[in-house]
């Protein structure tokens, strides 16, 4: 599995599991808990250690999530124009540069996923 297959595998499952739990907001609330609102109204609490934790599961609320993954699909789907560009030799040694930068984006993108048994240490940024 090259880079780039490894980020749209993890991109496809952050967003299968973002899609199972959105449909409402999230918001912290008192003594650690997180409220799922449907229409104004809690459908689900959860509970976490502390209010820190609460505060950071809401802000990572599956809507969240989505944006970013699609944010992420930009700048892979960037990479790969442009490496099809390159690889049909119409690429000025600036075009190059350009994309040494950006396959060193997508090591950086991840490293967020470097726990996965299918993380390439080489990829290490």
């Amino acid at each position: 599995m090259d880079l780039v297959e490894f980020l749209r595998a993890r991109l496809a499952k952050d967003e299968q599991v973002a899609r199972a739990c959105s449909g409402a907001s999230w918001t912290a609330g008192p003594s650690g808990a997180v409220h799922l609102d449907a229409d104004g109204e809690p459908a689900l609490v959860a509970s976490a250690e502390t209010e820190a934790y609460a505060e950071h599961i809401a802000r990572h609320h599956p809507s969240r999530t989505l944006q970013e993954v699609a944010a992420r699909r930009q700048i892979v789907d960037d990479h790969e124009k442009h490496a099809w560009i390159i690889a049909q030799g119409r690429a000025t040694p600036e075009q190059q540069a350009a994309q040494a930068v950006r396959e060193q984006t997508l090591r950086l993108l991840a490293l967020a996923y470097s726990h996965h048994p299918d993380y390439n240490e080489e990829w290490r940024a």
